[in-house]
């Protein structure tokens, strides 16, 4: 990989580390955008940009997530009631994502992902839920919600703490707890999603230089070194700043990379 890729996957796995901190986001909102682009840069075939963008993106998410989750843990932020209620249906979910990821065209994975983005830019704006944490819901329809990001998640390369947060706020849990229990949950979407996109490449690829099945080993590493550094900065921030003034920001930011998906 070139110098000006290994710079790009830096910079861009960097602010995938201070997202994921603050918001409880994987990351992949911003390391897919970038892999669109820059993939093609690196010799990768046309129709394996997307799956491979989406793959590596949820690889990256692993090391992102693991990092942030710790830092939540020494903060004393994640609710193990939630964790509990929600994991399962989100590694379910991922697996079936994953699987999907790789038999739907490209061009549509990418207007997918065009279209998940701009839904959580609006939904970023939505008020959060006041009041006591809804404990009595159904664990069965936590499970079918979750399996539902899970899937979701999985296919456009997102981690999941996009819309694991949202959901966890309708139930009342406070920010900073749904926060903590998303990056929890995206670590267990990366890890579900990677291991079926490995084992799906190793057997539909040919044997290439630097791929983990769908997964671009070299772009892989170079996000993940940067976002794992930054993650735990991310985290500390959440403990200081307002978290709506950046929500702001990042909604506007998803809306403008989403209309350049859908335009190119």
């Amino acid at each position: 990989m070139l110098l000006t890729g290994w710079i790009l996957c830096l910079c861009g796995g960097a602010i995938a580390g201070l997202l994921a901190g603050m918001l409880g986001i994987g990351g992949g909102l911003v390391v897919v955008p970038l892999l669109i682009y820059l993939l093609p840069e690196l010799g990768v075939a046309p129709h394996l940009v997307v799956p491979m963008a989406v793959a590596t993106s949820l690889a990256t998410i692993c090391m992102t997530t693991m990092s942030a989750a710790r830092s939540h843990m020494r903060h004393g932020q994640v609710s193990w009631f939630w964790v509990r209620r929600v994991i399962p249906g989100l590694m379910a979910g991922a697996v079936l994502g994953a699987f999907l990821a790789t038999q739907i065209a490209p061009v549509w994975l990418q207007r997918i992902f065009a279209v998940v983005l701009i839904i959580l830019s609006v939904r970023m704006m939505v008020p959060q839920r006041t009041g006591e944490p809804l404990t009595g819901i159904s664990k069965r329809l936590l499970a079918i919600i979750a399996a539902g990001i899970g899937v979701l998640a999985a296919l456009v390369g997102i981690g999941g703490g996009a819309l694991t947060v949202p959901f966890l706020q309708r139930l009342r849990v406070p920010i900073r707890q749904a926060i903590a229990v998303s990056s929890v949950g995206s670590l267990s979407i990366g890890f579900s999603a990677v291991t079926m996109f490995i084992i799906l490449g190793q057997s539909q690829l040919e044997a290439e230089t630097g791929l983990l099945g769908y997964v671009h080993g070299p772009a892989w590493i170079a996000i993940s070194i940067a976002s794992v550094l930054f993650a735990p900065l991310g985290a500390a921030l959440t403990q200081r700043i307002a978290i709506r003034r950046l929500q702001q920001g990042f909604a506007a930011f998803l809306v403008i990379v989403a209309a350049n998906l859908l335009i190119g």
